[in-house]
């Protein structure tokens, strides 16, 4: 199974991607020494070809030394690039907005704020919980749980600094009483104005969704939101990004539970969700690939639209090495805004993988970006895989480029075999090593689930059917 992997790099990687056109995008860059230090933080412009067209050092060294959060690249509502940092200076720490021109040279404006409210050297505004919104009229909204109200009670509070174009403080509010949270996710509110926080509760599957106004008033609060109806389950990590164009939430993130006939051996599943709007209402959720040990997707930037509003999401899997960071195979999907698959990738090679980004292309595909290892020899360096539409979408492209298109697990299994494609107008044929079809039916789901309980023990041949051609096959052991 091969990649078209665009960029290698043993030094650098690049993140934080937007594209300016069909073919050419702005990204973050990450430079490193021989000790994996940063070295240097650049604004790059590069080609969809992996070509280098211009570069622009944003920190030194000694400069990143200081820098305790840096958000990603956000584009204004006339167009511009925009990306916000905190700074420590002594025991204070400072904002800054850093405005990109055309040349990637850029400006840089403090904010009339700082705070000596954090964590410790280590934690400050630490990356999962400090959050950042750029409104359509040029505010920006900031948030972050301060150090003195962290799990009081059981509680946390959450400090949200809106700021003009000019990078005054035109809006305060301290919200405390929430539950107690492992991840916050701030994102727009329906009318761009505004704000989301969501919040998840530690050990629960159910998120919070508070919105507020331009104002930083609460205008509704919607609490304990189903993610799925699926028992024993327990979110991990996740990302969540609202669509501009839809307003709608998209969420990628893992989800535990006992595998089938009871076994107590966790199962984690990548779980995409799509929630509404107007009043971030769960309407879809489908699956990624079931793994057997621990995953690492939904961190980072895993979710990116294109201009017809499809979805892309990256997830890790298989975990190796006893790194829930680094996993063997990576998973990409491809989705309509209603979260109905169109395409998947599941790409396995010798390598474990951390997905530092992705970014969707405007006219369909989308770019990964990558650091890997290699099992065997240790060889570590960073990759940026380009992805086409064509590939993810056309059966024959995709087993032309080596991608499987259906897939069966758990394997072995016992009571149950899914058979995972995003085929249409396709069925499903198991036949047993006699070569007697023992089960037929038309593929109607994402997913379809296939009761073998009474099946007797031994090896079975799946297929996947359509217009009188075999598509896929494969064998399946029932234990």
């Amino acid at each position: 199974q091969e990649l078209d992997e665009i960029v290698w790099s043993p030094d650098s990687w690049v993140s934080s991607m937007v594209f300016e056109d069909a073919h050419t995008f702005v990204a973050k860059k990450t430079v490193v020494d021989f000790n994996w230090n940063v070295a240097e933080i650049q604004f790059v412009r590069m080609t969809d070809a992996g070509e280098e067209l211009a570069s622009q050092q944003l920190f030194s060294a000694e400069e990143y030394a200081e820098v305790v959060w840096i958000s990603p690249l956000q584009r204004l509502s006339n167009g511009n690039l925009v990306m916000f940092y905190a700074k420590r200076i002594g025991n204070n720490a400072t904002f800054y907005r850093v405005d990109l021109n055309d040349d990637l040279s850029f400006s840089v404006l403090q904010l009339d704020w700082e705070t000596d409210d954090y964590y410790d050297d280590d934690r400050t505004f630490y990356p999962y919980n400090t959050g950042m919104v750029v409104n359509k009229d040029g505010n920006v909204i900031i948030t972050y749980p301060p150090h003195s109200q962290y799990h009081i009670n059981g509680t946390e509070a959450m400090q949200f600094l809106k700021f003009d174009d000019k990078g005054h403080l035109v809006g305060q509010r301290l919200m405390e009483g929430f539950r107690g949270q492992d991840r916050h996710h701030t994102l727009p509110a329906p009318d761009s104005l505004g704000c989301r926080i969501i919040l998840r509760s530690n050990g629960s599957p159910k998120l919070d969704c508070y919105t507020l106004d331009s104002d930083l008033n609460t205008l509704t609060v919607k609490e304990n939101v189903e993610e799925m109806s699926w028992p024993y389950q327990c979110c991990r990590f996740a990302f969540l990004k609202t669509n501009p164009a839809n307003g709608k939430t998209y969420s990628n993130n893992i989800i535990n539970y006992p595998e089938y006939g009871g076994n107590p051996a966790i199962v984690e599943d990548i779980m995409m969700s799509v929630f509404d709007a107007e009043n971030f209402r769960q309407t879809n959720y489908t699956w990624g690939l079931t793994t057997q040990s621990n995953d690492g997707a939904g961190i980072l930037q895993s979710i990116g639209f294109d201009n017809d509003d499809n979805v892309y999401m990256v997830g890790q899997m298989d975990n190796v090495m006893a790194n829930e960071f680094l996993n063997r195979n990576l998973y990409i999907a491809y989705l309509d805004e209603n979260l109905n698959k169109l395409g998947e990738i599941y790409h396995v090679d010798e390598y474990a993988y951390e997905v530092k980004s992705m970014a969707a292309c405007p006219e369909g595909g989308c770019l990964v970006s990558c650091h890997k290892i290699h099992e065997a020899t240790n060889e570590a360096g960073n990759c940026l895989i380009k992805i086409t539409k064509e590939t993810l979408v056309g059966i024959e492209e995709a087993h032309d480029a080596g991608f499987v298109v259906a897939v069966a697990y758990p394997n072995p299994g016992k009571d149950v075999l899914n058979i995972r494609t995003g085929l249409q107008d396709a069925r499903v044929e198991v036949y047993d090593m006699n070569g007697r079809m023992v089960y037929r039916q038309e593929i109607t789901e994402n997913v379809t689930a296939i009761n073998t309980t009474d099946w007797s023990e031994g090896t079975y041949v799946w297929k996947v059917v359509t217009e009188g051609m075999e598509i896929e096959s494969g064998k399946w052991i029932k234990e």
